[in-house]
């Protein structure tokens, strides 16, 4: 499965890169085979099919709860954020909930400084962690999927780096959330976002920010890059602020020799939490993660790796 995954991404198709505000993006496509359905987590949550609340009454930080109760599966995106409950939490890993299913899911905390309920339940908060924090939650995923064979995060270091976010940008949150440097930046990655539009027909994205690869989504079709498209630019732009990128690119050619290097990394695949196989790629250039079912791709992210970064 994983040496399948590693094959399929030497077929993907790079764009020429479109750029604003130190932010380059890298159309990508490529054929994953055939369709399967599902919503996207903010569709399911608009709808009112999907409902995601604190495991119990009580609650637990690192472990939500997803009622999926449609007729199709959800898509939750890695990184994704969460808002309410009783506190703010991100999706540590890709994941798809079976229609009609409850499912525990693992997330991260991203508001130390909050454990009361605002809400019920959660809603979307329209953003999802920073490429920085993702690029190192999933690292911790894919440690824990060889320790414990489920995607954890190691809490401490994600606050230390939420904390380490809000003072670079300069925001100011009494519960320390992170969603406060999106809100003090919004026109700018608004800007941003209006001048960077989801590339039609494209299945996926490379995301590069002052001369380096910072992270590339790709999924099994263009509609569900469309949607997640905001939150993709955000994420990558607000990194791009804090670096403040200035003239340094990265060419077509470069994406594809380090997409060319996924040929020669470890490939693992791990039940996911929900539908499907988390499959685990780590090389000495990239690592990353394929959430397949049934041998279908369904969403990939990829990073440089943290010791030979692209």
């Amino acid at each position: 499965m994983g040496q399948q995954l590693a094959e399929r991404l030497q077929a993907v198709a790079v764009g020429e890169p479109v750029e604003a505000g130190g932010l380059q993006v890298f159309a990508l496509r490529w054929d994953p085979g055939a369709d399967i359905n599902y919503l996207t987590l903010d569709e399911g949550l608009a709808s009112g099919t999907l409902e995601v609340t604190e495991l119990s009454e009580g609650g637990s930080v690192p472990t939500l709860k997803v009622h999926n109760k449609g007729e199709s599966m959800a898509f939750l995106m890695a990184g994704e954020q969460l808002v309410g409950a009783k506190q703010n939490r991100v999706l540590n890993a890709s994941i798809l909930v079976a229609a009609q299913s409850e499912l525990p899911i693992p997330v991260s905390c991203v508001e130390a400084g909050r454990w009361a309920y605002r809400s019920r339940s959660f809603a979307s908060g329209g953003t999802g962690s920073h490429g920085k924090l993702r690029h190192l939650m999933h690292g911790h995923a894919t440690r824990s999927y060889h320790d414990t064979g489920t995607p954890t995060s190691s809490q401490g270091e994600v606050w230390s780096e939420v904390s380490r976010k809000l003072s670079a940008m300069q925001s100011s949150s009494p519960s320390a959330d992170l969603g406060q440097a999106y809100q003090d930046h919004s026109v700018r990655l608004g800007e941003v976002l209006d001048n960077l539009q989801a590339p039609e027909g494209a299945h996926g994205a490379v995301f590069a920010v002052g001369g380096h690869i910072a992270g590339v989504d790709l999924f099994d079709r263009p509609s569900t890059l469309a949607k997640l498209w905001p939150k993709l630019i955000r994420a990558y732009a607000i990194d791009a602020l804090e670096e403040q990128a200035g003239e340094a690119t990265v060419t077509p050619e470069a994406v594809r020799q380090w997409l060319g290097t996924a040929l020669a990394a470890k490939a693992q695949a791990f039940k996911s939490p929900g539908v499907g196989d988390d499959v685990r790629l780590e090389g000495d250039a990239l690592v990353g993660a394929g959430l397949v079912v049934d041998d279908h791709p369904v969403h990939v992210e990829l990073f440089p790796n943290l010791q030979q970064p692209a």
